[in-house]
């Protein structure tokens, strides 16, 4: 678990460490000043293994616009104990956007995706009007646990601007999933795979035709479990807000018929992970509810031949942005939900639920 915290003159990069059913460690990656705090481009620790770690945060461009700002990572070799000096995995001089960073492993070493807006705004500075501003790209990059870092690679030379990407590991490699963008202002996810260090062309995961000329801010989750994969994501195309889902059952090169997990009206920020190799578990923020006029955070189980259980509501939670993106994984015997308080207390909350307690039907 990672997260920000308010210093005086800055910020801080803390983490905790959960184990046998508790928290049981706690520590700090970074602290400084000038950070970027945005409630859904936030920084993250990923454990690689047990040693090997990765962190990144955001810090703002001297002197910059207010969405220049560049990623900060750094690595640590002894399980969070020390950390390496801070280094963005971009060019260090472009100007623009840099950030919804997923960090995750590529054979015992670390992969990192971002959205790079350097080339949206050099056309901004071109142009007398936003409209014809330029794209906003999905980049990678290899990181060696001696800090050294491989050549860069376009997934994506035209994204949506401000949703978050993610990526599973399947046996096979990685998986990548993103909003991408066409010029007609087609606002639907792609997926890629990674194979022997490169990444295929973009292939379309729902293909809803979904035409809105903005963010939705609101970014797909993908989950591995060998070869299989669950995908999940909001979509509003024709103005029907709702959470879909998809497996796939060869390492992300094709998925199945979306299934509709909310069609109520969602707010979406999908979660989602795998509790058993038939059963995948998928979180959302549902619309709110006809009596309390709340929203809450949501589970329901969704099985490999498009069937699904009932949908479960956990706890109340503001739809708002105070909510922050909420987390979801596996753990045992269960699952652990994480989501940032309402305001103004906010703080870092946490749920664990067994799987015996989600119903089937």
């Amino acid at each position: 678990m990672s997260w920000v915290e308010p210093l005086a003159n800055g910020h801080i990069l803390k983490f905790s460490v959960f184990r046998g059913g508790r928290w049981v460690r706690q520590g700090e990656v970074a602290r400084g000043s000038g950070w970027f705090i945005n409630w859904s481009d936030f920084p993250s620790v990923v454990a690689i293994d047990k040693s090997f770690w990765v962190a990144h945060w955001l810090v703002k461009q001297t002197g910059g616009r207010t969405y220049d700002y560049d990623i900060a990572m750094s690595i640590s070799t002894d399980a969070g104990a020390t950390w390496s000096t801070p280094k963005p995995p971009h060019r260090e001089q472009s100007a623009g956007e840099h950030g919804f960073a997923a960090i995750f492993p590529v054979d015992g070493d670390a992969g990192i995706i971002w959205l790079e807006g350097g080339d949206h705004l050099e056309q901004m500075d071109h142009n007398a009007h936003p409209a014809e501003s330029g794209n906003f790209a999905l980049r990678y990059r290899r990181i060696h646990r001696d800090g050294n870092i491989d050549a860069e690679q376009v997934l994506d030379d035209n994204t949506c601007t401000c949703c978050w990407p993610t990526v599973a590991v399947t046996s096979a490699g990685p998986v990548a999933a993103w909003r991408s963008r066409t010029d007609g202002e087609m606002r639907d996810h792609r997926v890629a795979r990674m194979r022997d260090g490169k990444w295929s062309a973009p292939v379309p995961l729902g293909a809803e035709g979904w035409e809105i000329a903005g963010c939705p801010v609101n970014g797909p989750m993908l989950a591995a479990r060998g070869m299989q994969v669950v995908a999940a994501w909001f979509t509003a195309e024709d103005n029907r807000p709702r959470v879909r889902a998809a497996f796939s059952s060869d390492g992300g090169q094709s998925f199945g018929q979306p299934v509709e997990v909310d069609e109520a009206g969602p707010s979406g920020r999908v979660g989602v992970a795998w509790s058993d190799d038939r059963t995948a578990i998928i979180s959302w923020i549902t619309a709110a509810d006809a009596v309390t006029k709340k929203s809450s955070l949501a589970l329901r189980k969704l099985f490999v031949d498009g069937t699904t259980g009932p949908v479960q509501r956990t706890v109340e939670i503001s739809s708002g942005r105070d909510a922050g993106v909420p987390q979801l994984i596996a753990d045992g015997s269960g699952l652990i939900l994480a989501w940032t308080g309402a305001a103004p207390g906010h703080g870092i909350h946490t749920a664990f639920v067994p799987l015996d307690a989600l119903r089937n039907d």
